[in-house]
C-alpha cells in the first residue's frame, strides 16, 4: 500500500466544498429554526404572564383581605366571649383598686445599670476635677494663704 496523498481534481475539490457548505448551511438553518421556536415560546410565555398578572394579583389581595377579616372576626368573638365571663367583669371592676404594676425585670435592670454608670462617670469627673485643681500652679499659693484653726483667734 502506498501512502501517497491522493490528488483531487479541481472539480472534485469544488464538489466536496459545496457538499460541506450545504451540510453546514443545513445545520445552521436547523439551529436558526430551533432558536426561532424558542423565541416564539418565550414571547408566548411573556404574553401569558402579562395576561395572568392581574388575576393573580387580585387573588393575592383577596387572600390577604380574607385572612385579615377572619383574624378580626375571631378576635371580636374571643373578646365578646371573654367579656361575658363573670370573672373577667369582676377583674375589670377591681382593676382601679389594684396596686401599680411593677416595672418589668429588663426595664428595672436597665434603670439600675444606667444609674450605676452615671454614678461612676460623675465620680470619675469629680476626681479628675480635684486632680486638675490640685496640680494647677495657683493651688500651692491658695493652700498657703488658708488659715488653719490654730491660727484663728479664740473666741470668748
Amino acid at each position: 500500500m502506498s501512502l501517497k496523498p491522493k490528488v483531487l481534481s479541481l472539480e472534485e475539490q469544488r464538489a466536496r466544498l459545496e457538499q460541506r457548505a450545504n451540510l453546514i448551511r443545513s445545520r445552521l438553518l436547523r439551529t436558526i429554526d430551533v432558536l426561532d421556536k424558542r423565541r416564539h415560546h418565550v414571547q408566548e410565555l411573556r404574553l401569558q404572564a402579562k395576561r395572568l398578572a392581574m388575576p393573580v394579583g387580585a387573588a393575592f389581595v383577596g387572600m390577604v383581605l380574607l385572612s385579615a377579616g377572619t383574624v378580626l372576626v375571631v378576635r371580636a368573638i374571643v373578646n365578646s366571649r371573654r367579656e361575658r365571663r363573670l370573672g373577667y367583669r369582676i377583674a375589670r371592676a377591681l382593676e382601679p383598686l389594684r396596686l401599680q404594676k411593677r416595672p418589668s425585670f429588663w426595664s428595672d435592670a436597665l434603670r439600675s445599670v444606667s444609674l450605676t454608670a452615671l454614678g461612676i462617670v460623675t465620680t470619675e469627673l469629680a476626681k479628675r476635677g480635684v486632680r486638675v485643681l490640685a496640680s494647677s500652679p495657683g493651688a500651692q499659693a491658695r493652700s498657703n494663704t488658708r488659715t488653719s484653726p490654730r491660727s484663728l483667734p479664740a473666741s470668748t
